[in-house]
Formats: structure tokens, C-alpha cells, sequence
């Protein structure tokens, strides 16, 4: 499953979101498989496009080059070089260096979730439907509520 939030309109199960053409504030994320949809919706964006966007690899030797806008800064997460659940002592689970890098990066956009929900970004995550599920499950919620988002 794919969850995009453009504005207030959420779209689910999108390969290739419809990226409206005035995009220009965005956050991305996903894992190596999203990374064709990543290149092609970097490709659509106007270049006065600012933003994030976190992909999430196993390894850095997964990490190829993305081309995006200038404002747009692109940030690879590799799992072997990062830890688990902080004190557990496991390994990075698929998934988890994502979620929290979106979250870090929400929390320190937003002071809250009404903040989130009146934002203009275009917020795109991508990957198998289990990654990322509390995330996913999360701007669902923020975006669903009692807001008048509509899901596709």
C-alpha cells in the first residue's frame, strides 16, 4: 500500500501518484523498490520544488545517484549502519530508519498534527505494504480526521 497526501486528499495504492504540477513543497520516502517512482516524481518537479526526501536501503552499497531539484535534499538511510529499537541491541528493522527520519523531520517542520494537516506539502510514502505500517497508520489518522480528506 501507498499513501499519498496532497493537500488534504489522500490516495492509496498509487504506483505513480498524480503529482499536481504546482508541487513545490514535498516530502518523499520509501525503500529501494521505490526508488523508479522517486526518480520519475523528482523528474516532474518544477525546479523551484523544495523539500525531503528518505530512502531506505539495506546497505550503502544500494545507494545510486537521484537527481532532484536543488531545494530538494535526498538522503539515503542504510540499515546496516544504523541500530533497532534504541536499547533493544537488534538490528534496523525495514522500515524503521524511514519512520523515524520522517517523524524527525515532521516534528521539526510542525509543531503539531493540525499543523500537518493544514500543511501544503505533498507527502508521498512509499514501499511494500508493511513498511512503514505505524507511520502510514499515523498520517492516515492525522489526515483523516474529522479533516474531509478523501481516499481514493
Amino acid at each position: 500500500m501507498r499513501l499519498t497526501y496532497i493537500g488534504q486528499d489522500m490516495f492509496l495504492d498509487f504506483a505513480d501518484p498524480p503529482l499536481p504540477h504546482d508541487a513545490i513543497r514535498v516530502l518523499f520516502a520509501g525503500d529501494a523498490s521505490s526508488v523508479p517512482t522517486l526518480r520519475a516524481m523528482l523528474a516532474s518537479l518544477p525546479l523551484c520544488a523544495r523539500g525531503q526526501v528518505f530512502v531506505e536501503v539495506a546497505s550503502e552499497a544500494d545507494v545510486e545517484p537521484l537527481t532532484s531539484p536543488g531545494r530538494v535534499t535526498v538522503t539515503w538511510l542504510a540499515r546496516d549502519r544504523r541500530s533497532g529499537v534504541p536499547g533493544s541491541g537488534l538490528s534496523c528493522a525495514p522500515g524503521e530508519a524511514v519512520e523515524r527520519a520522517v517523524r524527525a523531520w515532521l516534528a521539526e517542520m510542525y509543531v503539531d498534527a493540525d499543523a500537518l494537516a493544514e500543511a501544503e506539502h505533498l507527502i508521498w510514502i512509499g514501499g511494500p505494504e508493511a513498511f512503514a505500517w505505524g507511520l502510514r497508520r499515523d498520517l492516515h489518522d492525522v489526515f483523516s480526521r474529522d479533516r474531509g480528506a478523501t481516499a481514493v
